[in-house]
């Protein structure tokens, strides 16, 4: 029997309307996106890679490719005034591209490489396909899955995890594959492997995709734009690196894995995948629009990593891009978003893994509305909440600094933290969020240091608060004076 599963018909993809949640397949999705309040889609690492590709579809569909400075500009403008995608212009493209949404395809299954099948000696699994499930010998998480009896998954769902491993697959070890005499079995990491991702979101799902399509930056190439689909050649594995292209080059074409489904005998479900190396040679240079970047102490720049134990309020100074923060470059995507004056929020993806194998957690989160903060448009405020930040963190960095200091001290050792720092840390955090929000809502950023300070203090009391010894109690103090004590430049408190 005929395996197919065109993505472009078939429901995979989870949306929401007016509460309400469904499965729809990629024509229904920009056909009816005014309809759409936003993506539903419950991994991250997939949703934050849907998106780029979602915005590839989207550029070409509103002739957004095509265009560059002040005339990309009025054409974003004229697409969102006239309010949804023109439905003759989404079937164009994919009557243009058909088969090539194909899942199952045999010869060319969409944003996979068919050649695997011959050139890996021995598949994956599909335990290896999905971040959440155990393969080989690596940790649990939220079920018991073993190679030796894997379950399937449903195509669509299996669309998520290809997705999830082509921007965030490991780096090292991986399934062989042999191309023209030359075996390896190692990879390169995805090109968001354990980053954050931000997209400024609209009022509906279509105004998210076309605000989310980035505007063209220096250095990108000038050469044919091609999304991995629209290509009609397969890569070569051995060669040099597809160019990073504007716009759909940049954001669906610079993986460094590939991946090839196989499905089971009814076509119902993927029962096995490969997973392993595209590329040997290192890709150009690329910086996606989409992750806030930080200067090392070398002038290099890195993408900011992700911290599942980071909540999302501690990098809205970076997103708003306030004057004087030269060791931190927002993401591009936001100078979009302020020239169309939005006022809307943003929505963060993050995976927090190691460059390699491990998986620790994936959270998403959405800010109150800050776009009308950008500090194009209000630079009092952008500086501000920059000063708040600040502020947070300075006193953040301290109260456990002065606890595991005043600890040493007391018990006269140098290599224990002992049992306060911690505790303080995770009390102070926990309630810092409600008293920024409250001074950026009432406009009191020049109070913060001093609400930060008096919540550092607090957290030290509820931490040591059992303490009866005198000899702690004084270390108490200690940590207390230490806190209150301007630290000198270069000191950890």
């Amino acid at each position: 029997m005929m395996k197919s599963f065109d993505l472009i018909d078939r429901p995979w993809i989870p949306v929401t309307a007016g509460g309400e949640s469904e499965l729809v397949g990629l024509r229904e999705l920009f056909v009816r996106a005014a309809e759409f309040d936003d993506l539903v889609l419950p991994v991250p690492p997939a949703a934050s890679g849907l998106w780029r590709i979602l915005y590839a579809i989207t550029a070409r569909v509103t002739g957004l490719d095509a265009l560059r400075g002040d005339r990309w500009r009025q054409r974003q403008e004229q697409v969102l005034d006239r309010g949804g995608f023109v439905a003759d212009d989404v079937d164009a493209y994919f009557e243009k591209h058909r088969g090539r949404f194909d899942l199952f395809d045999s010869r060319r299954p969409w944003m996979q490489d068919p050649r695997l099948a011959t050139e890996c000696p021995k598949s994956s699994g599909v335990n290896k396909l999905v971040f959440d499930r155990p393969a080989g010998n690596t940790q649990v998480w939220f079920g018991h899955h073993t190679d030796a009896d894997p379950t399937g998954l449903a195509p669509g769902e299996a669309a998520w995890y290809l997705i999830a491993q082509l921007y965030y697959g490991a780096s090292g070890r991986c399934s062989s594959r042999e191309v023209a005499g030359q075996k390896f079995a190692n990879s390169n990491a995805g090109p968001l492997r354990g980053a954050m991702s931000y997209h400024p979101l609209g009022e509906n799902l279509f105004e998210s995709l076309v605000v989310g399509v980035p505007s063209q930056v220096s250095g990108q190439d000038e050469g044919p734009d091609l999304c991995p689909w629209e290509r009609d050649e397969l890569p070569d594995p051995l060669g040099v690196p597809w160019k990073m292209s504007w716009p759909c080059g940049e954001l669906t074409g610079r993986a460094r894995h590939a991946v090839l489904l196989v499905p089971d005998s009814t076509g119902e479900a993927v029962a096995d995948a490969y997973v392993t190396w595209a590329w040997r040679l290192p890709g150009s240079a690329a910086r996606d629009p989409y992750v806030v970047h930080r200067q090392n102490k070398d002038g290099g720049w890195y993408q900011l990593p992700a911290d599942g134990s980071r909540a999302l309020w501690r990098d809205v100074e970076a997103l708003l891009g306030a004057a004087g923060e030269i060791k931190t470059r927002r993401p591009d995507i936001m100078a979009a978003a302020a020239d169309l004056q939005l006022g809307g929020r943003v929505r963060a993806y993050g995976f927090d893994q190691d460059g390699q194998a491990k998986d620790r957690q994936w959270f998403t989160a959405v800010t109150p509305p800050i776009l009308g903060w950008l500090r194009e448009r209000d630079p009092a405020t952008a500086d501000g909440v920059a000063a708040l930040t600040r502020a947070a963190e300075s006193s953040g960095r301290r109260v456990g600094a002065v606890l595991r200091q005043a600890w040493r001290e007391a018990v006269n050792v140098k290599d224990r933290e002992g049992p306060w720092a911690r505790t303080a840390e995770a009390i102070y955090w926990s309630r810092a969020e409600a008293v920024f929000w409250e001074h950026v809502r009432d406009g009191r950023f020049s109070d913060g240091s001093k609400a930060f300070a008096h919540l550092a203090h607090d957290a030290i009391d509820r931490a040591a608060a059992d303490v009866s010894s005198p000899r702690l109690v004084r270390a108490v103090q200690t940590a207390h004076r230490l806190l209150s004590t301007t630290p000198k430049k270069g000191s950890a408190t």
